[in-house]
């Protein structure tokens, strides 16, 4: 009789188990002047995870970036401990680094001095300015990112080195303080990434990874290609396409590196890319184009607020659909622009695909850029509704 009770309240159990949200929602934000947004804008009962974008590195210790000659950051830190207070299940994050700001890490990662420095100054900044763990957004160890970067062959074992250090000095501060701090890291999306960094350690040390499975192709590009394809399309083959360049083939790498699904979290663009004059076969598809076309904040670059407010089936641009590789795009026949970007349908295949992957949950990159919240609408509805 006991047994058949236990049993029937288990069976009560697993639906309300089944419809609870595992996954996580991880949000970078990127302060802008340029864009009518602000920390105060965003919402926090949408998310798991707000990632701060970004602190800088100076004289090897996380500094508040400034560049602007502004305490913006400050002003922003006191806004996001308010988001906190209101969803206390919302953690946030400071991210270290970017495109721009990873010139030093190969610096900071070369000594157990300077990695302790780092560190020691990382709990200090959580301390001072309310954060519940750093995101290490090294671009990239040994070789790739901005032209500036300091980089050596031994930033492959550093790389691992930096943020073991880190892990146990924030273990070390979350004991005393009687809780928890996280170590995330955003990672790149090519096979030269995989091979310059240790994955299989690194996973272990890290709670999870966020995968930038986007910029696969860009204004940067000769010719017009997909941001983030989910799947390669065989059609649209040419000497200079990699098959690889797309989101399901960095997921496979990826996991084959050694990170486990349950520490990997998918990335997905809130913008796109543009390019001028492409011809016009296949709607600008993978055609030679002349340089980057329209811009917002940066040229070539455009929000999805900007592509979804004013060119999709508009201004003289057509919508199409790659069915192969799960992606929107626009081409304008007169002027031979080609947009590549993410809407809501290619989010829906992306996001069942990293469910039946058994992924951690979604990144995307980043919240001004979807003003309107179009994009954040659709993960939250499928990552954190039952």
């Amino acid at each position: 009789m006991k047994l058949m009770r236990l049993s029937m309240l288990f069976a009560a159990l697993v639906p309300a188990m089944a419809m609870a949200a595992p996954y996580k929602v991880v949000a970078y934000y990127l302060p802008s002047q340029q864009r009518q947004y602000s920390a105060a804008d965003i919402d926090a009962g949408k998310l798991t995870h707000l990632n701060y974008a970004f602190a800088l590195i100076k004289d090897g210790e996380i500094v508040a970036d400034q560049s602007s000659g502004t305490d913006q950051s400050a002003r922003d830190f006191i806004v996001l401990r308010g988001l906190k207070s209101r969803s206390p299940k919302l953690k946030t994050l400071i991210s270290v680094g970017g495109w721009a700001g990873s010139r030093e890490f190969s610096d900071i990662a070369l000594t157990p001095q300077s990695r302790k420095k780092f560190a020691d100054s990382a709990v200090a900044f959580l301390h001072q300015n309310g954060f519940d763990g750093v995101d290490i957004d090294w671009e990239f160890p040994v070789a790739g990112g901005d032209a500036a970067n300091i980089a050596r062959p031994v930033d492959k074992q550093n790389y691992t080195l930096l943020l073991q250090t880190l892990r146990e000095r924030l273990d070390a501060a979350g004991k005393q303080e009687h809780r928890s701090y996280l170590l995330t890291a955003a990672i790149g999306n090519n096979r030269g990434f995989f091979q310059n960094t240790e994955m299989a350690k690194v996973a272990a040390i890290l709670d999870w990874a966020n995968t930038m499975t986007y910029d696969f192709s860009g204004s940067w590009s000769k010719f017009a290609g997909h941001v983030a394809p989910l799947y390669n399309d065989p059609a649209l083959a040419r000497p200079d396409a990699d098959p690889a360049f797309n989101v399901s083939s960095t997921v496979e790498m990826a996991l084959a590196a050694g990170i486990p699904a349950t520490k990997l979290v998918l990335g997905m663009p809130f913008y796109g890319y543009s390019w001028k004059q492409c011809g016009a076969l296949q709607h600008g598809q993978h055609q030679d184009c002349n340089g980057k076309g329209r811009g917002g904040v940066e040229p070539g670059e455009l929000d999805f607020a900007d592509i979804s407010g004013t060119l999709v089936n508009r201004n003289g641009f057509t919508r199409y659909w790659n069915d192969a590789a799960k992606v929107p795009y626009l081409f304008n026949p007169d002027t031979g622009e080609f947009v590549s970007y993410d809407d809501v349908e290619s989010l829906d295949y992306k996001i069942k695909y990293l469910k039946q992957m058994g992924l951690a949950g979604a990144m995307f990159w980043q919240l001004s850029a979807d003003r309107d919240a179009v994009l954040l609408d659709k993960v939250a509805k499928d990552l954190l509704k039952p």
